[in-house]
């Protein structure tokens, strides 16, 4: 596994985060190990891997702070959580869009809304995310082998 990568995705995440937001990017690195890993098996830049890898651990943030939610009855703390899952989940569209993941977001898009509906009726999925990404991969892997074929 490459710490480096997940470290400098963690550094890029939290520099891009908005400091107002107070969002704190603490996800465990075991969490972003296996798209670490699975980044790794595809031809692709450092800095887009990093960038995939940072519009990932968002999502897992994001996921992290609503499941942290059903923890809590009310209070300051609930609240922050569910702002906090909010901000991310938006800022992992903005990412999207700022780095032209275009297809990405357009893919990830209908997978996060199915996590979301099977938690609120919960059962909860999370292993979707990951199960999506490696569809994404794959199938973009497929168009650029291809269309270098062409």
């Amino acid at each position: 596994m490459n710490h480096h990568l997940i470290q400098d995705a963690y550094r890029l995440l939290q520099g891009e985060c908005s400091p107002e937001a107070g969002i704190i990017v603490d996800l465990p690195a075991l969490e972003a190990a296996p798209l670490a890993m699975l980044l790794e098996q595809y031809d692709m830049t450092a800095v887009r891997q990093c960038r995939l890898l940072t519009i990932y651990i968002a999502i897992k943030l994001a996921l992290q702070r609503h499941k942290d939610c059903e923890l809590l009855a009310s209070g300051e703390e609930l609240t922050r959580k569910v702002l906090d899952g909010d901000y991310l989940y938006s800022f992992y569209v903005e990412l999207c869009l700022k780095w032209e993941e275009y297809d990405l977001l357009s893919h990830l898009a209908p997978i996060i809304k199915q996590i979301q509906i099977k938690r609120a009726e919960g059962r909860p999925e999370d292993e979707r995310l990951l199960k999506g990404w490696e569809l994404f991969l794959r199938l973009e892997h497929n168009r650029s082998t291809a269309s270098q074929a062409i």
